[in-house]
């Protein structure tokens, strides 16, 4: 009897525990495109969790060494976000808004970006393989060109990597 009445107190507390609820927090990741100018390696966390919605933050560094062609030099960028998910399992519709810092001398590139992200998010709730497609547009404050208002520059942006 004994026996019985734990296995259903074990059975009822794992019940509890919802099936996209994630165990893999981390995750790390190579972002073409995106929030950064070509590329950037990437690391977000999720701080929480309730049922379909998950929310976290993500950080990266990345540059635009290997695509110069017509830059004026090489310099880091540095991509920050705060990004939420909806989803019950692996497949998930991923949102975010993010601050991208471009460290250059050079007055006529921008330096501080902002940006929208809506897109899909594969991970798997254990972790493992991490596919992210985004449409990444952003708005600069120091738009220089001569029309009024602040410029939206359409972007995508493609990321793979490990959820741990």
């Amino acid at each position: 009897m004994l026996l019985a009445g734990l296995l259903l107190l074990a059975l009822q507390a794992r019940a509890q525990r919802h099936p996209g609820t994630f165990s893999a927090m981390n995750a790390y990741y190579l972002e073409m495109g995106g929030n950064s100018d070509t590329y950037s390696l990437n690391f977000d966390r999720l701080l929480y969790q309730y049922y379909n919605f998950k929310a976290g933050v993500r950080a990266g560094i990345g540059t635009n060494l290997f695509f110069q062609e017509g830059e004026p030099g090489v310099y880091p960028v540095v991509p920050l976000e705060v990004l939420g998910m909806v989803g019950g399992t692996q497949n998930h519709v991923e949102f975010g808004l993010g601050y991208t810092r471009r460290f250059t001398g050079d007055p006529d590139l921008l330096h501080n970006m902002y940006f929208a992200r809506v897109g899909l998010r594969y991970q798997h709730p254990q972790g493992g393989l991490l596919v992210r497609l985004a449409v990444t547009p952003f708005i600069s404050p120091e738009n220089d060109s001569g029309t009024p208002g602040v410029a939206v520059v359409p972007r995508f942006g493609l990321s793979v990597g490990r959820s741990f």
